[in-house]
């Protein structure tokens, strides 16, 4: 299903205007592909015209539509935090979809499913340096990463097992999909992920280093 959609993506074509070019942002997100994703962003904040086929930007950064429409501000925006954090696949999986020339940085102040607050990600050479979340309902924090990391304390963070008993990560079940055979191009390779399980309190603050 996921190199389906992919599929899907890629027969769309980039060029879009409005809600449409913010969604595509997100989809390439969440299909973990971040140079693409940045690519989009790009040709959203491209002076209006210069695309020849529509979209873009005003000087004063509102979406071309045309005439103008907010959801590709808004989009582009979620679409950005898509790169960066996402929480829909029963994790808080950070950097899921950093682009190569976003290789250092950091970010503040975005909201994960189940009152996760992302309080700072420090990020070097595409790896967390550190990264502190606060926990506004307690529950089960699991975290999704694509290096090891460890408490600032030192200690070590527990390996996820099993279903994430938090009732906001509830993945739901769907039917086998059904593939065809011999299909050229293969599956979509992801980056290895590790998952980290913390059951956390109410309004406490939780710092991670890398290890």
């Amino acid at each position: 299903m996921f190199q389906a959609a992919r599929v899907s993506l890629e027969h769309r074509g980039d060029v879009s205007t409005g809600w449409s070019m913010g969604w595509k942002i997100n989809w390439w997100a969440r299909l973990q592909d971040g140079d693409r994703a940045l690519q989009l962003l790009r040709n959203q904040l491209s002076p209006v015209g210069s695309n020849g086929e529509g979209g873009g930007s005003y000087d004063n950064l509102f979406d071309a539509h045309p005439p103008f429409q907010i959801d590709g501000n808004f989009g582009c925006t979620s679409g950005i935090t898509e790169m960066l954090m996402q929480s829909a696949d029963g994790a808080v999986h950070m950097l899921p979809a950093l682009p190569k020339e976003w290789a250092d940085g950091y970010i503040t102040g975005i909201k994960a499913r189940g009152g996760f607050e992302i309080k700072e990600v420090s990020w070097k050479d595409g790896k967390i340096k550190q990264l502190v979340i606060l926990s506004h309902l307690g529950g089960n924090l699991r975290l999704r990463v694509h290096q090891p990391l460890q408490f600032y304390s030192g200690k070590k963070i527990e390996k996820s097992s099993g279903i994430n008993p938090n009732p906001f990560y509830v993945i739901e079940s769907i039917p086998e999909p059904l593939a065809g055979k011999n299909l050229a191009g293969g599956k979509t390779a992801l980056k290895e992920i590790i998952e980290y399980d913390v059951m956390t309190e109410m309004n406490k603050v939780y710092t991670f280093i890398s290890q």
